[in-house]
Protein backbone atom coordinates (compact mmCIF):
# COMPACT_ATOMS: atom_id res chain seq x y z
CA UNK A 1 0.00 0.00 0.00
CA UNK A 2 1.40 3.39 -0.97
CA UNK A 3 0.04 5.99 1.41
CA UNK A 4 0.91 9.63 1.93
CA UNK A 5 4.55 9.78 2.87
CA UNK A 6 5.15 6.30 1.51
CA UNK A 7 7.31 5.26 -1.39
CA UNK A 8 7.98 1.93 -3.01
CA UNK A 9 10.77 0.07 -1.23
CA UNK A 10 14.19 -0.19 -2.73
CA UNK A 11 14.80 -3.57 -4.29
CA UNK A 12 18.09 -5.29 -3.57
CA UNK A 13 17.37 -8.78 -4.78
CA UNK A 14 20.31 -11.17 -4.95
CA UNK A 15 20.43 -14.45 -6.80
CA UNK A 16 21.79 -16.29 -3.77
CA UNK A 17 19.26 -14.87 -1.31
CA UNK A 18 16.47 -17.36 -0.51
CA UNK A 19 14.46 -14.81 1.51
CA UNK A 20 10.99 -14.08 0.06
CA UNK A 21 11.45 -11.00 -2.10
CA UNK A 22 8.21 -9.12 -1.43
CA UNK A 23 8.75 -7.57 -4.87
CA UNK A 24 8.26 -3.90 -5.89
CA UNK A 25 10.36 -1.44 -7.75
CA UNK A 26 12.91 1.19 -6.90
CA UNK A 27 12.00 4.72 -5.86
CA UNK A 28 13.96 7.42 -4.04
CA UNK A 29 12.94 10.38 -1.93
CA UNK A 30 13.09 13.19 -4.48
CA UNK A 31 12.64 15.87 -1.85
CA UNK A 32 16.05 15.04 -0.34
CA UNK A 33 17.65 17.02 -3.12
CA UNK A 34 15.45 20.05 -2.40
CA UNK A 35 15.84 19.95 1.35
CA UNK A 36 19.33 18.53 1.91
CA UNK A 37 19.97 17.50 5.48
CA UNK A 38 23.32 16.13 6.55
CA UNK A 39 21.61 14.47 9.52
CA UNK A 40 18.99 12.81 7.31
CA UNK A 41 21.54 11.61 4.77
CA UNK A 42 23.82 10.34 7.53
CA UNK A 43 20.97 8.30 8.97
CA UNK A 44 20.14 6.86 5.56
CA UNK A 45 23.79 5.88 5.02
CA UNK A 46 23.86 4.32 8.47
CA UNK A 47 20.71 2.36 7.68
CA UNK A 48 22.28 1.11 4.45
CA UNK A 49 25.36 -0.11 6.31
CA UNK A 50 23.23 -1.92 8.88
CA UNK A 51 21.14 -3.43 6.09
CA UNK A 52 24.22 -4.88 4.38
CA UNK A 53 25.48 -6.18 7.72
CA UNK A 54 22.17 -7.96 8.26
CA UNK A 55 22.47 -9.71 4.90
CA UNK A 56 26.04 -10.64 5.71
CA UNK A 57 25.04 -12.33 8.96
CA UNK A 58 22.80 -15.00 7.46
CA UNK A 59 25.08 -17.81 8.63
CA UNK A 60 24.72 -16.81 12.28
CA UNK A 61 22.77 -19.36 14.32
CA UNK A 62 19.16 -18.37 14.95
CA UNK A 63 18.07 -17.75 18.51
CA UNK A 64 16.11 -20.65 19.93
CA UNK A 65 12.48 -19.80 20.61
CA UNK A 66 11.44 -20.13 24.23
CA UNK A 67 9.15 -23.13 24.71
CA UNK A 68 6.07 -21.78 26.47
CA UNK A 69 2.31 -22.02 25.81
CA UNK A 70 2.11 -18.20 25.53
CA UNK A 71 4.95 -17.96 22.99
CA UNK A 72 4.19 -18.67 19.30
CA UNK A 73 6.67 -21.17 17.91
CA UNK A 74 8.40 -21.50 14.57
CA UNK A 75 8.97 -19.06 11.73
CA UNK A 76 6.67 -16.06 11.36
CA UNK A 77 3.99 -16.15 8.71
CA UNK A 78 4.90 -13.75 5.88
CA UNK A 79 1.73 -12.03 4.71
CA UNK A 80 1.54 -10.21 1.39
CA UNK A 81 -1.87 -11.16 -0.04
CA UNK A 82 -5.39 -10.08 0.99
CA UNK A 83 -6.43 -13.70 1.56
CA UNK A 84 -3.56 -14.30 4.00
CA UNK A 85 -4.30 -11.04 5.77
CA UNK A 86 -8.01 -11.77 6.14
CA UNK A 87 -7.32 -15.25 7.52
CA UNK A 88 -4.86 -14.00 10.12
CA UNK A 89 -7.09 -11.15 11.25
CA UNK A 90 -9.96 -13.61 11.70
CA UNK A 91 -7.64 -15.58 13.98
CA UNK A 92 -6.79 -12.40 15.92
CA UNK A 93 -10.45 -11.62 16.53
CA UNK A 94 -11.07 -15.15 17.70
CA UNK A 95 -8.22 -14.88 20.19
CA UNK A 96 -9.45 -11.54 21.58
CA UNK A 97 -5.96 -10.10 22.12
CA UNK A 98 -2.76 -9.62 20.15
CA UNK A 99 0.66 -8.04 20.27
CA UNK A 100 1.28 -5.23 17.80
CA UNK A 101 4.36 -3.43 16.50
CA UNK A 102 5.60 -1.72 13.36
CA UNK A 103 8.97 -1.04 11.79
CA UNK A 104 9.13 2.40 10.27
CA UNK A 105 11.47 5.11 9.02
CA UNK A 106 10.64 8.43 10.58
CA UNK A 107 13.42 10.79 9.60
CA UNK A 108 12.52 11.36 5.95
CA UNK A 109 8.81 12.13 5.86
CA UNK A 110 6.30 14.07 7.96
CA UNK A 111 4.31 10.90 8.57
CA UNK A 112 6.64 7.96 9.29
CA UNK A 113 6.97 5.43 6.51
CA UNK A 114 5.56 2.13 7.75
CA UNK A 115 7.69 -0.67 6.35
CA UNK A 116 6.55 -3.73 8.29
CA UNK A 117 3.69 -4.66 10.61
CA UNK A 118 4.14 -7.36 13.24
CA UNK A 119 1.26 -9.17 14.95
CA UNK A 120 1.33 -12.03 17.42
CA UNK A 121 -1.11 -14.04 19.48
CA UNK A 122 -0.21 -16.79 21.94
CA UNK A 123 -0.13 -19.32 19.09
CA UNK A 124 0.63 -17.49 15.84
CA UNK A 125 2.94 -14.75 14.62
CA UNK A 126 2.78 -12.77 11.37
CA UNK A 127 4.87 -10.18 9.52
CA UNK A 128 2.79 -8.08 7.13
CA UNK A 129 4.40 -6.27 4.21
CA UNK A 130 2.47 -2.98 3.86
CA UNK A 131 4.00 -2.36 0.41
CA UNK A 132 2.07 -5.37 -0.90
CA UNK A 133 -1.34 -3.82 -0.31
CA UNK A 134 -3.18 -1.06 -2.09
CA UNK A 135 -6.03 1.22 -1.16
CA UNK A 136 -7.80 0.39 2.09
CA UNK A 137 -6.80 -3.28 2.32
CA UNK A 138 -4.80 -2.70 5.52
CA UNK A 139 -7.76 -1.06 7.24
CA UNK A 140 -8.60 -4.42 8.76
CA UNK A 141 -5.39 -4.12 10.81
CA UNK A 142 -5.94 -0.50 11.85
CA UNK A 143 -9.56 -1.22 12.80
CA UNK A 144 -8.45 -4.11 14.99
CA UNK A 145 -5.91 -1.90 16.77
CA UNK A 146 -8.65 0.65 17.54
CA UNK A 147 -11.29 -1.94 18.44
CA UNK A 148 -12.03 -1.57 22.17
CA UNK A 149 -13.17 -5.20 22.41
CA UNK A 150 -9.68 -6.46 21.54
CA UNK A 151 -6.73 -6.18 23.94
CA UNK A 152 -3.60 -4.81 22.27
CA UNK A 153 -0.16 -5.42 23.77
CA UNK A 154 2.66 -3.08 22.74
CA UNK A 155 6.07 -2.03 24.03
CA UNK A 156 6.87 1.69 23.79
CA UNK A 157 4.05 1.66 21.28
CA UNK A 158 3.22 5.35 20.90
CA UNK A 159 4.18 5.77 17.24
CA UNK A 160 2.84 2.33 16.33
CA UNK A 161 -0.57 3.11 17.82
CA UNK A 162 -0.52 6.54 16.18
CA UNK A 163 -0.48 4.90 12.76
CA UNK A 164 -3.75 3.09 13.46
CA UNK A 165 -5.35 6.18 15.00
CA UNK A 166 -4.32 8.24 11.98
CA UNK A 167 -5.88 5.83 9.47
CA UNK A 168 -9.10 5.26 11.42
CA UNK A 169 -9.45 8.73 12.94
CA UNK A 170 -10.41 6.99 16.18
CA UNK A 171 -8.54 6.58 19.47
CA UNK A 172 -7.13 3.19 20.33
CA UNK A 173 -8.73 1.72 23.45
CA UNK A 174 -7.91 -1.33 25.56
CA UNK A 175 -4.14 -1.07 25.07
CA UNK A 176 -1.41 -2.12 27.50
CA UNK A 177 2.17 -0.93 27.09
CA UNK A 178 4.55 -3.43 28.70
CA UNK A 179 7.21 -0.71 29.06
CA UNK A 180 4.83 1.28 31.25
CA UNK A 181 3.64 -1.82 33.11
CA UNK A 182 7.26 -2.62 33.95
CA UNK A 183 7.52 0.73 35.74
CA UNK A 184 4.84 -0.40 38.21
CA UNK A 185 6.62 -3.59 39.23
CA UNK A 186 10.05 -2.36 40.20
CA UNK A 187 11.76 -1.71 36.85
CA UNK A 188 13.15 1.64 35.70
CA UNK A 189 11.15 3.65 33.22
CA UNK A 190 11.73 3.54 30.35
CA UNK A 191 13.17 0.02 29.97
CA UNK A 192 13.99 -1.62 26.65
CA UNK A 193 12.07 -4.65 25.40
CA UNK A 194 15.17 -6.80 25.87
CA UNK A 195 15.52 -5.77 29.50
CA UNK A 196 11.84 -6.34 30.22
CA UNK A 197 11.82 -9.78 28.58
CA UNK A 198 14.90 -10.74 30.56
CA UNK A 199 13.46 -9.42 33.83
CA UNK A 200 10.08 -11.13 33.64
CA UNK A 201 10.78 -14.18 31.44
CA UNK A 202 14.50 -14.74 32.14
CA UNK A 203 15.30 -14.75 28.42
CA UNK A 204 17.94 -12.63 26.71
CA UNK A 205 17.00 -11.53 23.21
CA UNK A 206 19.68 -11.28 20.57
CA UNK A 207 20.81 -7.81 19.57
CA UNK A 208 18.75 -6.78 16.61
CA UNK A 209 18.45 -4.50 13.61
CA UNK A 210 16.49 -1.56 14.99
CA UNK A 211 18.22 0.93 12.72
CA UNK A 212 18.21 -0.62 9.27
CA UNK A 213 16.66 -0.08 5.84
CA UNK A 214 13.25 -1.49 6.59
CA UNK A 215 12.02 -0.10 3.26
CA UNK A 216 14.47 -2.25 1.27
CA UNK A 217 13.57 -5.63 -0.15
CA UNK A 218 14.40 -8.37 0.37
CA UNK A 219 14.74 -8.33 4.14
CA UNK A 220 17.22 -10.85 5.46
CA UNK A 221 16.35 -13.78 7.69
CA UNK A 222 18.00 -12.06 10.63
CA UNK A 223 15.99 -8.87 10.03
CA UNK A 224 12.76 -10.86 9.87
CA UNK A 225 13.72 -12.76 13.03
CA UNK A 226 14.45 -9.52 14.85
CA UNK A 227 11.10 -8.05 13.77
CA UNK A 228 9.31 -11.22 14.85
CA UNK A 229 10.86 -11.14 18.32
CA UNK A 230 9.52 -7.61 18.81
CA UNK A 231 6.09 -9.17 19.31
CA UNK A 232 6.72 -12.88 19.86
CA UNK A 233 7.18 -12.59 23.63
CA UNK A 234 4.75 -9.77 24.40
CA UNK A 235 1.78 -12.05 25.21
CA UNK A 236 3.95 -13.91 27.74
CA UNK A 237 5.43 -10.68 29.12
CA UNK A 238 1.97 -9.23 29.74
CA UNK A 239 0.76 -12.49 31.31
CA UNK A 240 3.61 -12.42 33.82
CA UNK A 241 3.36 -8.68 34.42
CA UNK A 242 -0.37 -8.99 34.95
CA UNK A 243 0.11 -11.61 37.65
CA UNK A 244 2.50 -9.30 39.49
CA UNK A 245 0.29 -6.24 39.02
CA UNK A 246 -2.74 -8.13 40.31
CA UNK A 247 -0.85 -9.14 43.45
CA UNK A 248 0.08 -5.47 44.02
CA UNK A 249 -3.39 -4.20 43.03
CA UNK A 250 -1.86 -1.96 40.36
CA UNK A 251 -3.24 -3.40 37.14
CA UNK A 252 -5.76 -0.57 36.79
CA UNK A 253 -2.94 1.96 37.20
CA UNK A 254 -0.87 0.35 34.44
CA UNK A 255 -3.84 0.24 32.06
CA UNK A 256 -4.81 3.84 32.84
CA UNK A 257 -1.28 5.15 32.29
CA UNK A 258 -0.86 3.10 29.09
CA UNK A 259 -3.98 4.52 27.50
CA UNK A 260 -3.28 8.09 28.64
CA UNK A 261 0.31 7.96 27.41
CA UNK A 262 -0.65 6.48 24.05
CA UNK A 263 -3.56 8.89 23.65
CA UNK A 264 -1.32 11.95 23.94
CA UNK A 265 1.75 10.57 22.14
CA UNK A 266 0.74 12.07 18.77
CA UNK A 267 -0.23 15.53 20.04
CA UNK A 268 1.61 18.51 18.60
CA UNK A 269 2.77 20.41 21.67
CA UNK A 270 4.56 23.63 20.65
CA UNK A 271 5.67 24.46 24.19
CA UNK A 272 7.63 21.23 24.62
CA UNK A 273 9.37 21.75 21.27
CA UNK A 274 10.20 25.33 22.22
CA UNK A 275 11.84 24.18 25.44
CA UNK A 276 13.85 21.61 23.52
CA UNK A 277 14.98 24.19 20.96
CA UNK A 278 15.86 26.67 23.75
CA UNK A 279 18.25 24.08 25.24
CA UNK A 280 17.78 25.37 28.75
CA UNK A 281 19.01 28.85 27.93
CA UNK A 282 17.66 31.75 29.95
CA UNK A 283 15.98 33.41 26.97
CA UNK A 284 13.88 36.53 27.25
CA UNK A 285 10.12 35.85 27.27
CA UNK A 286 9.64 37.69 23.95
CA UNK A 287 12.25 35.46 22.26
CA UNK A 288 10.45 32.41 23.61
CA UNK A 289 7.19 33.65 22.14
CA UNK A 290 8.81 34.24 18.73
CA UNK A 291 10.29 30.76 18.96
CA UNK A 292 6.86 29.32 19.66
CA UNK A 293 5.33 30.96 16.59
CA UNK A 294 8.21 29.66 14.48
CA UNK A 295 7.68 26.14 15.82
CA UNK A 296 4.03 26.33 14.75
CA UNK A 297 4.97 27.66 11.31
CA UNK A 298 7.64 24.97 10.91
CA UNK A 299 5.08 22.28 11.69
CA UNK A 300 2.63 23.55 9.06
CA UNK A 301 5.36 23.80 6.40
CA UNK A 302 6.62 20.31 7.21
CA UNK A 303 3.12 18.88 6.91
CA UNK A 304 2.59 20.57 3.53
CA UNK A 305 5.98 19.40 2.24
CA UNK A 306 5.76 15.92 3.77
CA UNK A 307 9.06 16.40 5.59
CA UNK A 308 10.11 16.05 9.22
CA UNK A 309 9.88 19.48 10.91
CA UNK A 310 13.57 19.58 11.82
CA UNK A 311 14.49 18.99 8.19
CA UNK A 312 12.50 22.06 7.16
CA UNK A 313 14.11 24.15 9.92
CA UNK A 314 16.54 22.66 12.44
CA UNK A 315 16.40 23.85 16.04
CA UNK A 316 19.69 25.78 16.08
CA UNK A 317 19.03 28.16 13.15
CA UNK A 318 15.43 28.58 14.29
CA UNK A 319 16.63 29.64 17.72
CA UNK A 320 19.14 32.04 16.16
CA UNK A 321 16.58 33.85 13.99
CA UNK A 322 14.30 34.17 17.02
CA UNK A 323 17.10 35.71 19.06
CA UNK A 324 18.07 38.10 16.26
CA UNK A 325 14.42 38.90 15.49
CA UNK A 326 15.24 38.71 11.78
CA UNK A 327 13.40 41.43 9.84
CA UNK A 328 14.15 40.63 6.18
CA UNK A 329 14.40 37.44 4.12
CA UNK A 330 17.93 38.40 3.11
CA UNK A 331 19.10 38.14 6.72
CA UNK A 332 18.26 34.44 6.73
CA UNK A 333 21.25 33.71 4.49
CA UNK A 334 23.50 34.98 7.28
CA UNK A 335 22.29 32.28 9.66
CA UNK A 336 24.53 29.25 9.78
CA UNK A 337 22.88 25.98 8.68
CA UNK A 338 19.64 27.69 7.65
CA UNK A 339 18.19 25.51 4.83
CA UNK A 340 18.41 27.42 1.55
CA UNK A 341 15.24 25.89 0.14
CA UNK A 342 13.28 26.96 3.21
CA UNK A 343 14.66 30.49 2.91
CA UNK A 344 13.77 30.63 -0.78
CA UNK A 345 10.23 29.32 -0.46
CA UNK A 346 9.21 30.60 2.96
CA UNK A 347 11.59 33.43 3.85
CA UNK A 348 8.91 36.12 3.57
CA UNK A 349 6.46 34.09 5.63
CA UNK A 350 9.07 33.48 8.33
CA UNK A 351 9.79 37.21 8.54
CA UNK A 352 6.06 38.00 8.78
CA UNK A 353 5.69 35.42 11.55
CA UNK A 354 8.51 36.99 13.55
CA UNK A 355 7.05 40.48 13.08
CA UNK A 356 3.60 39.30 14.20
CA UNK A 357 5.07 37.54 17.26
CA UNK A 358 6.80 40.76 18.31
CA UNK A 359 3.41 42.45 18.47
CA UNK A 360 1.61 39.84 20.56
CA UNK A 361 0.25 41.06 23.92
CA UNK A 362 2.80 40.92 26.69
CA UNK A 363 0.53 38.59 28.67
CA UNK A 364 1.30 35.94 26.05
CA UNK A 365 4.96 36.01 27.09
CA UNK A 366 4.30 35.17 30.70
CA UNK A 367 3.69 31.49 29.95
CA UNK A 368 7.46 31.21 29.50
CA UNK A 369 8.37 32.79 32.81
CA UNK A 370 10.00 30.05 34.89
CA UNK A 371 9.53 30.54 38.64
CA UNK A 372 12.87 31.19 40.28
CA UNK A 373 13.90 29.03 43.21
CA UNK A 374 15.54 30.77 46.12
CA UNK A 375 18.34 28.93 47.90
CA UNK A 376 15.87 27.94 50.62
CA UNK A 377 13.28 26.82 48.05
CA UNK A 378 15.86 24.75 46.21
CA UNK A 379 16.89 22.96 49.39
CA UNK A 380 13.30 22.13 50.28
CA UNK A 381 12.33 21.08 46.76
CA UNK A 382 15.41 18.85 46.52
CA UNK A 383 14.52 17.28 49.86
CA UNK A 384 10.92 16.75 48.79
CA UNK A 385 12.06 15.30 45.47
CA UNK A 386 14.30 12.83 47.32
CA UNK A 387 11.46 11.89 49.68
CA UNK A 388 9.01 11.25 46.83
CA UNK A 389 11.65 9.30 44.90
CA UNK A 390 12.48 7.06 47.85
CA UNK A 391 8.82 6.50 48.62
CA UNK A 392 8.19 5.51 44.98
CA UNK A 393 11.26 3.27 44.77
CA UNK A 394 10.36 1.52 47.99
CA UNK A 395 6.91 0.83 46.50
CA UNK A 396 8.46 -0.53 43.32
CA UNK A 397 7.16 2.30 41.11
CA UNK A 398 9.52 4.15 38.76
CA UNK A 399 9.76 7.77 39.89
CA UNK A 400 10.01 8.94 36.28
CA UNK A 401 6.51 7.58 35.68
CA UNK A 402 5.11 9.76 38.45
CA UNK A 403 6.54 13.24 37.83
CA UNK A 404 9.65 15.27 37.09
CA UNK A 405 11.51 17.58 39.41
CA UNK A 406 10.49 20.60 37.31
CA UNK A 407 6.82 19.66 37.74
CA UNK A 408 7.37 19.34 41.47
CA UNK A 409 9.10 22.72 41.58
CA UNK A 410 6.29 24.52 39.77
CA UNK A 411 3.71 23.00 42.10
CA UNK A 412 5.71 23.78 45.23
CA UNK A 413 6.39 27.40 44.28
CA UNK A 414 2.74 27.98 43.39
CA UNK A 415 1.38 26.57 46.66
CA UNK A 416 1.48 29.88 48.53
CA UNK A 417 -0.65 31.71 45.93
CA UNK A 418 -2.59 28.85 44.30
CA UNK A 419 -2.79 25.86 46.63
CA UNK A 420 -3.82 22.72 44.78
CA UNK A 421 -3.18 18.97 44.93
CA UNK A 422 -0.01 17.84 43.23
CA UNK A 423 -1.99 15.39 41.08
CA UNK A 424 -5.62 15.26 39.90
CA UNK A 425 -7.71 13.64 42.61
CA UNK A 426 -9.08 10.97 40.26
CA UNK A 427 -5.64 9.90 38.99
CA UNK A 428 -3.56 6.86 39.90
CA UNK A 429 -0.74 9.21 40.86
CA UNK A 430 -2.87 10.78 43.58
CA UNK A 431 -3.85 7.35 44.84
CA UNK A 432 -0.29 6.04 44.77
CA UNK A 433 1.64 9.04 46.07
CA UNK A 434 -0.52 12.16 46.28
CA UNK A 435 -2.67 11.21 49.27
CA UNK A 436 0.34 10.10 51.27
CA UNK A 437 2.26 13.25 50.33
CA UNK A 438 -0.56 15.52 51.51
CA UNK A 439 -0.67 13.71 54.82
CA UNK A 440 3.12 13.87 55.06
CA UNK A 441 3.18 17.62 54.47
CA UNK A 442 0.47 18.07 57.09
CA UNK A 443 2.72 16.35 59.61
CA UNK A 444 0.56 13.24 59.89
CA UNK A 445 3.00 10.85 58.20
CA UNK A 446 6.71 10.17 58.49
CA UNK A 447 8.94 8.44 55.99
CA UNK A 448 10.54 5.26 57.31
CA UNK A 449 12.85 3.28 55.09
CA UNK A 450 14.57 -0.01 55.49
CA UNK A 451 16.86 -2.06 53.28
CA UNK A 452 16.16 -5.65 52.31
CA UNK A 453 17.25 -7.90 49.45
CA UNK A 454 19.38 -5.16 47.93
CA UNK A 455 16.76 -2.42 47.85
CA UNK A 456 14.78 0.07 49.96
CA UNK A 457 11.49 -0.94 51.58
CA UNK A 458 8.83 0.75 53.66
CA UNK A 459 8.94 -1.00 57.07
Amino acid sequence: MIERGHCAPKSRAREDDPTPQWRYGTSEFAHLALYPSSSMNFRRRKRAIRHEEAHGAEDSPAQKVMDHPAVPQGEPELIDTPAQLEAFMNHVRTEGSFAFDTEFIGEETFIPLICLIQLATRSRLALIDPFAFEGTTLNVVWEAVCDPTLLKIVHAGGQDINAAQRYTNRPARNVIDTQIAAGFIGMPWPSSLGNVVHAVAELRLNKGHTFTEWDSRPLSKSQLAYAADDVRYLPLVWQLQQERLDSLQRKAWAISESEESLRTSDEFLPESQVRRAARGMGLRPRVMTILRELVILRYSIAEAKNLPPRTVLPDSPMLEIARRKVATPEELSEIRAFPRQTATEFGAEIVRTIAAARELPIDRDRVWTVPEESAEDRTRIDALWSIISMRAISMGIATALILTRSELSRWYLARTTAPAPLFPLDSWRHEAIGKWLESFLDGNEILKLGWKDGGPIVP
